[in-house]
């Protein structure tokens, strides 16, 4: 009847198309647990008509509640809410019901209220107010006086009853109450009021247990000190109270507490939310305030069985939690399946019967499918073998049987040490295994050369596998790829041929500025040669001395520069660690008359604190990089001899070094950029394609990195991407 007359009402307020704005005065901050379930409940009532749209404040009344924060609170909602109308204010508790009154002039338009959750309505404050035809309101009541009756039937020897109230606002309603509830059980039982206590206090005081007492939780968040507690820290504190805890709301169920005639805040929610609708479809509603008088016997039959409680009998709207199951509860599935399917089990056997028909059939077709797969297993080429996790041979092809020399019934079931004794093949494969297992368990590729005296080359590999019934081990598989690593080291060859041939290609360019820079030594040398024949001075001793150490300055100047060329000549051999600006540098010396003759100018711009070191091969980088300079100076060549410039920047990014080189120059074409690095393109007019091409070679196969041609407005950009190196860390 209820979710028919809440469905009644979502249909009659999405006939009105406008959507109704509710704004959400919340006593508490986001987080606080009985205001977030009541405003769950309601969110989740008012989810189902569309055209609600729900505002929530947060008012924070349990961290702080003072005049000027009051007063700053409404100056705040002043600004926020200006020009802003609602048609419905729900206020949650009794901090956000008294601010909306005396604030409603300032915040508010004509819009209705509707209060819950508090627990003393006054009509005389609405009438102080003038608000008689504003004010809808549930009024939540807190059963204590029922509760102590409740605890002195559930405890006939009880003695002591300790009710815990703290000092915070909602508190201050409350109180009077208990103090009556305490009057009138003066002659019946002793009862303590408790609200001046600190939390730690309430723990010492309670964490022994004392015979015939008890405690009625009513609300505990903020002590005599003004310091607020969470939810959290409560539940914590109270699991450790040895006294029975019985409760007014529902807000410790499941946390220690025995229960009690409680208020549930879910349900308060629901109604509120049902309130809310009747409103909002019938604004010219008369106001009427409700008294929330529902309410849920709830008890915990954990902490029941534990200070063996006697609950009375027949009590109204009675529900235990955590109830052990018996027998037929615990297998309540079971019993239903057995009868339920009783009818079935001859069939089911007459199925198993069948099914074991079939498994012999089955049987007899995995017999022929190991049988077949044997033979497939003998007609691979390549030796293979399997060991359990403690070096056991389950099984091996033909292939291997033959490269040990060992039977397979011999072999099945031992160990390939037992047999190194005698045959010298188990042996060299046992040890290469042994000595290579690190690497082989990575997944590296392992070649074996020169295995048992041959000439032949294989590739070991090893595979784990676990199998159904949890045992483990390893398939070794031995690949003969002699014919592949011959292909492999020509295709290097001819790789290492092709950069040769491409460094050979740039030796005019190198030659061309190695004589730009012998000329002005030789000029030198030939004037001093002068100077000493011409002078006359030829017993000068000291003179002699100056003419020859500047000839020889100027001899040597030539000798490191042919050094250098030579250098860059010879390939490298050796994976080193360099510095890829210093060997950039190198390079741009050799070629720096060139450059010079040619009008380029070449600048280098280092980002701070950058690792430029790398782990190659570096006489095939500079060439890489020579490549690219000499493509940029030859592009250079059409420009104004005051407008040729050429920038190589370098960077760190991550754990990588990024050298970027432009010019100034033509630029190339954009759809050229993803042919420039093939084979034989090349987008000048006499120009071979060999160039850019090794250097792509050299970057990504002998270096490991990546070039790119990068777009741009004024001439061309390339990008080269290294892994940087750390001698400490790759040590």
């Amino acid at each position: 009847m209820k979710f028919f007359f809440l469905c009644l009402l979502c249909f009659f307020t999405s006939l009105y198309g406008k959507t109704q704005n509710i704004l959400i005065l919340n006593s508490y901050h986001k987080g606080f647990e009985v205001s977030d379930t009541m405003i769950k409940n309601i969110e989740e009532v008012l989810y189902y008509s569309k055209d609600i749209k729900i505002n929530v404040l947060y008012m924070d009344s349990k961290e702080i509640h003072s005049r000027d924060y009051i007063q700053e609170l409404s100056s705040l909602y002043s600004l926020q809410l200006k020009n802003r109308s609602f048609d419905l204010i729900i206020t949650i508790d009794e901090f956000a019901y008294l601010f909306a009154l005396k604030n409603y002039h300032i915040l508010f338009n004509n819009e209705p209220i509707l209060f819950t959750g508090i627990e003393n309505y006054s009509k005389e404050l609405i009438d102080i107010y003038n608000m008689q035809d504003k004010i809808h309101g549930i009024v939540k009541k807190l059963h204590i006086k029922d509760n102590i009756e409740l605890m002195l039937k559930s405890m006939p020897s009880l003695k002591k009853i300790y009710i815990i109230n703290d000092r915070s606002i909602n508190a201050e309603v409350t109180s009077p109450f208990i103090i009556r509830a305490k009057r009138d059980f003066k002659n019946r039982i002793k009862i303590d009021y408790l609200r001046d206590e600190t939390l730690t206090e309430l723990k010492e005081n309670f964490s022994k247990k004392r015979k015939d007492e008890a405690i009625l939780l009513v609300r505990f968040t903020n002590d005599i000190n003004g310091r607020f507690y969470t939810t959290k820290e409560v539940k914590a504190v109270i699991k450790n109270f040895k006294l029975p805890i019985f409760v007014t709301d529902s807000l410790f169920l499941n946390e220690g507490v025995v229960g009690g005639k409680t208020v549930s805040y879910m349900e308060l929610g629901k109604r509120t939310a049902n309130k809310t609708l009747i409103i909002l479809n019938n604004t010219s509603a008369k106001p009427i305030i409700n008294e929330y008088k529902d309410f849920v016997h709830y008890f915990d039959a954990n902490e029941v069985e534990k200070h063996k409680l006697k609950l009375p009998l027949k009590l109204e709207n009675f529900k235990m939690i955590n109830v052990p199951q018996n027998f037929f509860e615990k297998h309540r599935s079971l019993i239903n399946w057995v009868f339920l399917f009783t009818p079935f089990l001859l069939m089911v056997i007459f199925a198993l019967l069948n099914a074991l028909k079939e498994k012999q059939i089955a049987a007899r077709k995995l017999k022929q499918r190991v049988e077949f797969d044997k033979l497939l297993l003998n007609a691979i080429e390549s030796p293979i073998f399997w060991q359990d996790e403690k070096g056991i041979i389950l099984d091996a092809n033909a292939r291997f049987c033959e490269l040990v020399g060992i039977s397979y019934f011999n072999l099945k079931s031992e160990k390939l040490d037992s047999f190194v004794s005698h045959y010298p093949r188990a042996y060299e494969i046992s040890t290469f295994l042994k000595e290579n297992h690190v690497l082989i368990s990575k997944g590296e590729k392992i070649y074996a050369k020169e295995l048992f005296s041959e000439k032949n080359i294989y590739l070991i590999s090893q595979t784990s596998y676990d199998s159904v019934d949890n045992e483990s081990g390893t398939v070794t598989i031995f690949t003969d790829v002699t014919k592949e690593k011959e292909i492999e080291d020509e295709k290097i060859k001819h790789v290492q041929y092709m950069i040769q041939q491409s460094k050979l290609a740039e030796i005019g360019e190198v030659f061309s500025s190695i004589a730009h820079q012998w000329k002005s030594p030789l000029v030198e040398i030939t004037a001093l040669a002068q100077d000493m024949f011409y002078s006359g001075n030829h017993g000068d001793k000291e003179e002699d001395s100056y003419h020859i150490n500047n000839i020889m300055i100027q001899a040597k100047y030539m000798t490191d520069t042919i050094n250098d060329f030579q250098d860059f000549i010879i390939p490298s051999k050796v994976k080193t660690s360099f510095n890829v600006f210093t060997t950039i540098e190198s390079m741009l010396d050799i070629v720096k008359h060139n450059m010079k003759y040619n009008y380029i100018d070449i600048k280098l711009e280092v980002n701070p604190n950058c690792n430029l070191h790398v782990f190659g091969y570096e006489n095939e980088f500079m060439q890489a990089i020579l490549n690219i300079v000499n493509n940029a100076k030859e592009a250079l060549l059409y420009n104004e001899k005051k407008n040729r410039k050429l920038k190589i920047v370098f960077q760190n990014q991550n754990d990588e070094i990024l050298i970027y080189i432009s010019d100034n120059g033509p630029g190339i074409a954009s759809e050229d950029h993803k042919n420039i690095f093939l084979q034989y393109f090349s987008t000048k007019e006499t120009g071979n394609g060999i160039g850019l091409y090794m250097t792509r070679l050299i970057i990504e196969d002998k270096l490991l990195g990546e070039i790119s041609c990068l777009p741009c407005k004024i001439g061309s950009k390339f990008l080269i991407k290294l892994k940087a190196y750390n001698e400490t860390t790759s040590a």
